[in-house]
């Protein structure tokens, strides 16, 4: 931490910025253009920068949405007092020490990026784990270490990531964060959404369980400066921090990035008026996850009105992701009954995301199509017939129905989930009462898996022994209020898929501790579940 060594520039009456572009010209460092804009990636150490004021890094680093041959890197500077432009130097490196250098560079950020750094790394090898670090004067971040994805037509033996969702602030320590952390064996990293929660401290499931961890802002989040408080509040957590810095993510959102059961034009949790128009909070909500999440800036629809937050990245011929955008670019609002639920003209995703999502399985190369989205798409019944609620898929069902007939003609499928904070393996099947289905033997299309949170409050152990009775599609499900959050890790190899739960002693306590849980899995060429 400490102070940045001041411009020696300055003594000559130049700035810094017109430093930079002097160097620029020489070839000794990046061109610059727009403030926020990194220039040239150097294929050696970057040059030194200093800022005119002090410095820190105290939000961490992150990387992100690995491509063959590039990663986005991610960090936030903090200056000790209000300032204009401050240079960040990059670099990243083929050794843990930092003397291979392989590329570099410079970024201008300032307090209309709310002082984030993101910069895409380029001309990487595929396959290949990297270590990066940001600088600015003599205070240098935190190491971080990412990888790259393979080429798509690589024959590849086994890829091995890991899946999380739901992490509420007050409610407990992201002890599962760590648990990621301090695994070598993982190649990506992802988080299904709510990454953050948007709600205030007066609410009644904020009041921190775990000592000290109280919200910032207190109130519930709704301006740019709220939402950038809470994200920062989040980054500042040593677990998150950690687990960050491990592995590249890749990142989607669900709702409580905006606010609660959002949909395209609105949201449950959002009074229009009283809290301002619902097309500028969630066009800032945006703005913000864009800002401190090191996601690809051609995603951001705030920027690129034409980009959607869904994608498609491939690991060799084994896996290929689907990642779905459920909540801001499509959705319709949620349904009051049955009858509306099933209106064929209802959308969880929007018509060019279902034809988008539909087409590429179809024509994926890969051996197994992993989609990763947000809320739960097998049905939950809470009584026979009668659905725990209608914001996940039981409250879109014709479009849910489309894709099961798309994915009965498409091999190997897997759907990995969060949301709802509880831990199931479903099977996929248009209708689980139809005795057709036979669980674990035939008439599914597909298999799920639902990861635990990592710290918001799940179902209770009895309502999930009661729902098992109601959905003998879901193989497992395993509910418990305090020993029942955590994170899944899924292997992939051309035989088999499988996912392994694993649990945190507590999220009351900062204790690092974790139990392993149930394994289940899917054979190449099956369509039902198996348990290892």
């Amino acid at each position: 931490m400490g102070k940045a060594r001041r411009n020696r520039s300055q003594a000559s009456g130049l700035d810094r910025r017109s430093v930079l572009k002097g160097l620029a010209t020489l070839g000794a460092a990046p061109a610059l253009s727009a403030c926020g804009e990194a220039g040239r990636q150097l294929s050696g150490p970057a040059p030194q920068v200093d800022a005119d004021v002090a410095v820190s890094f105290i939000h961490g680093v992150a990387s992100g949405d690995p491509w063959d041959d590039s990663v986005v890197l991610w960090t936030r500077i903090t200056p000790a007092e209000d300032t204009d432009e401050i240079p960040v130097a990059w670099e990243i490196a083929r050794d843990e020490a930092m003397t291979d250098i392989v590329g570099s560079g410079v970024f201008v950020t300032d307090a209309g990026r709310d002082y984030t750094v993101k910069v895409v790394a380029t001309q990487l090898e595929p396959w290949t784990r990297y270590w990066y670090r940001f600088r600015c004067g003599e205070v240098v971040s935190m190491l971080g270490r990412t990888k790259t994805a393979p080429r798509a037509e690589l024959a590849l033996d086994q890829l091995r990531f890991a899946f999380s969702s739901c992490a509420w602030y007050s409610m407990g320590y992201f002890n599962a964060y760590r648990g990621i952390a301090e695994r070598d064996d993982l190649d990506v990293v992802f988080t299904l959404g709510d990454y953050i929660y948007e709600y205030g401290g007066d609410e009644l499931l904020s009041t921190p369980f775990a000592l000290g961890r109280y919200m910032a802002p207190g109130h519930e989040i709704v301006s740019l400066q709220d939402y950038r408080t809470r994200h920062a509040l989040y980054k500042t957590d040593p677990d998150l921090q950690a687990a960050h810095a491990a592995h590249p993510w890749i990142c989607t959102w669900d709702d409580h990035e905006s606010t609660n059961n959002s949909y395209a034009d609105g949201a449950d949790n959002h009074t229009e008026g009283e809290e301002g128009s619902w097309t500028e909070r969630k066009r800032t909500a945006m703005q913000v996850y864009f800002e401190w999440l090191p996601v690809r800036e051609e995603y951001n629809p705030n920027t690129h009105p034409d980009a959607f937050l869904y994608r498609r990245l491939q690991y060799g011929d084994l896996v290929e992701f689907f990642v779905l955008e459920s909540r801001l670019e499509g959705r319709s609002v949620q349904a009051e009954n049955a009858e509306e639920a099933a209106d064929p003209q209802r959308y969880m995703i929007s018509p060019q995301q279902e034809q988008w999502l539909i087409g590429g399985m179809r024509e994926s190369t890969a051996r197994w199509k992993v989609v990763a989205q947000q809320t739960m798409m097998s049905q939950l019944f809470i009584a026979p017939g009668v659905p725990y609620g209608y914001d996940a898929w039981d409250g879109y069902v014709a479009q849910r129905n489309r894709l099961f007939e798309a994915f009965a003609e498409i091999d190997d499928v897997v759907v990995i989930t969060g949301d709802i904070h509880t831990s199931f393996c479903n099977e996929l099947t248009v209708d689980p009462r139809d005795m057709a289905y036979q669980p674990g033997v035939s008439g599914s299309v597909g298999v799920e898996f639902v990861c635990p949170s990592i710290s918001s409050q799940g179902l209770p152990l009895v309502v999930v022994n009661v729902l098992q009775l109601y959905n003998r599609h879901m193989r497992q499900a395993v509910g418990d209020l305090e020993i029942g959050h955590g994170y899944v890790v899924m292997t992939a190899t051309p035989q088999r898929c499988e996912a392994a739960y694993r649990y945190m002693v507590s999220v009351r306590t900062p204790l690092k501790l974790e139990l392993p849980g149930p394994v289940w899995g899917v054979n190449s060429g099956e369509k039902t579940l198996t348990r290892s």
